[in-house]
């Protein structure tokens, strides 16, 4: 995992209690990049879910197996965004009826989110809502 920089990486294996360590550190990055409150939150809520769904569905029980993170900042004028992906080795099983609402989660606290299943497993990318670029001082503080 990269600290407060505009990258952020973690690969961990799919077990769900490896997804409380997931969680702190996600949110530690947003933190780092004072990341708006209730745009944090949306993230990290979508960003788990699909990261849930990996470690949930992915993989066939006993198989082990991983799930890759990583998120990139994107400054685009006076407005940034995080592009996250959450892939997964696995294979895709289509929803069953009456499951979960994770995926309408995830696209409900992102502004896109885009998902790729072939025979290498299952990628989803999600794309924040835009938030204002931060406005420093000259003498380093937040205005």
């Amino acid at each position: 995992m990269t600290g407060a920089t505009g990258y952020y990486r973690i690969r961990f294996a799919a077990d769900p209690v490896q997804l409380i360590f997931f969680r702190g550190g996600l949110n530690a990055w947003l933190r780092g990049l004072r990341w708006p409150e209730p745009d944090r939150i949306d993230a990290v809520l979508a960003i788990s879910e699909a990261c849930t769904n990996a470690v949930q569905h992915a993989y066939p029980v006993g198989e082990p197996g991983d799930v890759d993170v990583t998120g990139r900042l994107v400054v685009d004028g006076a407005v940034r965004r995080i592009v996250v992906v959450v892939r997964d080795e696995g294979r895709w099983r289509a929803e069953v009826s009456g499951r979960g609402y994770g995926l309408t989660t995830v696209r409900e606290c992102m502004a896109e989110v885009r998902i790729r299943h072939d025979v290498d497993g299952t990628a989803v990318t999600m794309i924040s809502r835009p938030v204002p670029v931060l406005q420093v001082s000259p003498d380093g503080q937040d205005l």
